[in-house]
């Protein structure tokens, strides 16, 4: 009986996914052709959901009705979609000819990211992709070795030590104050005029552990909602134009679906050996990027790229 029950649960929930993508079951069929290699529709899918991910996360959700010097946010992730894949299949080939490939242990990495990608992904967007965890573990193998590839061409570029020293004269005051770790008491409230009212009461010098106690929807949160972030994340995070100093009260600040008052209870001020660090790495990684990039272009530039517009015009998007 329990078997019948299930083999029914199964049937309509198969039922249900059918009817969510719009009754056609998903076809997987070659897409567009990159360097004389089939993308088929599900690795291009994926791709183009990681883009449109990335955008969203870079601009918010009204990233679909901006202007992008004449193009639309859709015809940019698609030339951006396209990019990568072009950029990933030249890895490949590079990885070929150098005698890189992924170990054991990065291959099982990959397959466990790929179980981690498909449990976080909405079944909707999972059902517009057409892959599960096995299907995209050879994706995220062909990501892994894009890094080790990318790597790889990185160690090759040379740093000049001298235009590195005048970089860190130029940045070393602002990586002084972008690093500058901040220890933050925080109050998470769920309306703008509850949050407006406990501001006050913290500007006013009222206990902010009481207030946080009183207030916070969060009230079990660990370490008492204390928590550490350097200057230049905060204002990323929150939009605050000003530094905060020891002692300073912030808010309320809207993040997601909720409000922030914050106060800072100390901060420490990285040294000038972590500077000129921070400096160093900062650096040699903006040049060897630069550099990457442009190998990168290089390998890329024979690729051609040919749509197949039967398919093309029915791909599905992201929003």
């Amino acid at each position: 009986m329990k078997k019948r029950i299930k083999g029914l649960l199964a049937f309509l929930l198969a039922l249900c996914l059918t009817a969510c993508s719009g009754g056609d079951a998903f076809v997987d069929e070659p897409v567009l052709e990159v360097g004389g290699q089939e993308i088929m529709k599900s690795e291009y899918m994926v791709y183009l959901y990681t883009t449109s991910q990335s955008f969203v996360a870079a601009a918010g959700e009204d990233v679909w009705s901006m202007d992008f010097d004449g193009q639309t946010a859709d015809e940019l992730v698609e030339e951006r979609t396209i990019s990568t894949l072009q950029s990933v299949i030249a890895a490949k080939e590079y990885a070929q000819a150098n005698g890189i490939a992924l170990t054991a242990e990065e291959k099982e990495q990959a397959r466990l990211a790929a179980e981690q990608f498909v449990s976080n992904v909405p079944a909707e967007d999972l059902a517009k992709m057409g892959v599960d965890a096995e299907k995209l573990a050879p994706l995220m193998e062909g990501s892994y070795l894009y890094t080790l590839v990318y790597q790889a061409i990185a160690s090759e570029c040379e740093v000049d030590q001298t235009e590195m020293d005048a970089y860190y004269q130029e940045n070393q005051v602002q990586l002084e104050k972008d690093y500058t770790m901040l220890i933050l008491q925080s109050i998470l409230l769920d309306n703008m005029e509850t949050a407006e009212e406990v501001a006050q009461k913290a500007q006013n010098g009222e206990d902010f552990a009481e207030l946080f106690q009183a207030y916070d929807i969060e009230p079990d949160a660990e370490n008492g909602g204390e928590v550490t972030m350097y200057q230049r994340d905060l204002q990323a995070t929150t939009g605050l134009s000003e530094e905060m100093e020891t002692g300073d009260v912030a808010g309320p600040l809207q993040v997601g679906d909720g409000w922030l008052v914050l106060k800072a209870a100390d901060k420490k001020m990285p040294t000038k050996e972590e500077v000129k660090e921070l400096a160093e790495n900062m650096y040699t990684s903006e040049v060897q990027a630069a550099y990457t990039e442009a190998r990168f272009a290089e390998m890329m530039k024979p690729q051609m790229v040919k749509k197949y517009p039967d398919v093309w015009e029915t791909l599905e998007k992201f929003h």
